[in-house]
């Protein structure tokens, strides 16, 4: 006689196996968006469901509230995010042979809205850069952001020995403790060589980017602090956070016509998909001058 598996303990292989290997953030994202989901199915086995209960349970998201306290509807996002995290957890389901087929698999996705251009303005960076060069720490990690495209973590969990300035590349690690090699400019180098010696005992600190007071590494808040207090003083607006920062690096490959493999390996995206999404596409003056770079190649 065959042993159904009901959908709460489904979800619950699902979460063990995303442990030690994704960030608890990340583990707590995907249970606020599944858990509704098994509680809207009370008593039914995962391999009774289909797309109709799919559609129906995305259908419910405006009715029912899966939220303590909210009101109303709930975002075009919102929903966006629910559907995602249910195709990723069926097509991990199939994979693992717990179900035959991905029920998840024809789920349509809302369309979402034209989002207005991420990452910080050119000339805004220009000014933050400049103003902070009169501490060297703070400069290195301004052009370090600039020309490598981290995020936040790979700042502070930065470490000495995984800098080689020698070839202008480092080892950084951050989204989930996955690590990658980024490159930058020599001008860069320049930057970090001058932070190294300055710092006290610069090659006795494990971490390369240190707090100025205490010497201790650097946190995520005190990554954001320079990025708000340079922000503040060159009055460069609201999109000065590091990740406007990497916004900005990551748009600036492609408007110089890197190719969209290279710029989702260097960036850490998980697919070319991803970095497709949030940035590919370019306006017209964009598209007119990656075309008139590529005509003078051709020309050569």
């Amino acid at each position: 006689m065959e042993v159904l598996m009901e959908i709460r303990a489904a979800a619950n292989i699902f979460y063990t196996s995303m442990a030690t290997v994704r960030s608890d953030a990340t583990i707590a994202w995907y249970r606020k968006k599944i858990d509704p989901f098994v509680v809207h199915f009370p008593d039914r086995d995962i391999e009774s469901i289909d797309l109709y209960d799919l559609e129906s349970f995305r259908e419910s998201l405006n009715r029912e509230s899966h939220a303590p306290g909210r009101k109303g509807k709930v975002s075009v996002y919102t929903v966006h995010g629910y559907i995602r995290a249910l195709k990723a957890f069926f097509s991990f389901l199939k994979k693992r042979k717990i179900i035959p087929v991905n029920p998840a698999e024809d789920l349509e996705k809302p369309r979402l809205p034209q989002q207005p251009r991420k990452g910080i303005a050119p000339e805004a960076a220009e000014r933050m850069i400049t103003a902070s060069k009169i501490n060297p720490r703070d400069y290195a990690i301004l052009l370090f952001v600039r020309d490598t495209g981290c995020r936040a973590g790979g700042i502070y969990n930065l470490l000495t020995t995984n800098v080689d300035l020698k070839h202008n590349k480092a080892l950084i690690r951050e989204k989930g403790d996955k690590e990658r090699m980024v490159f930058f400019t020599l001008e860069t180098t320049w930057a970090l060589a001058m932070y190294m010696s300055f710092r006290d005992n610069p090659h006795d600190e494990e971490h390369f980017f240190l707090n100025d007071h205490n010497h201790k590494p650097l946190t995520y808040f005190g990554v954001y602090q320079i990025f708000k207090r340079l922000a503040k003083l060159t009055k460069a607006g609201t999109k000065y956070s590091p990740h406007q920062w990497r916004h900005a690096a990551i748009r600036s490959w492609l408007q110089a016509g890197m190719n969209l493999k290279s710029a989702s390996e260097i960036a850490g995206h998980t697919t070319e998909k991803v970095t497709g999404d949030i940035y590919g596409t370019l306006d017209e003056l964009e598209l007119q001058s990656i075309y008139n770079q590529v005509m003078e190649r051709l020309k050569k």
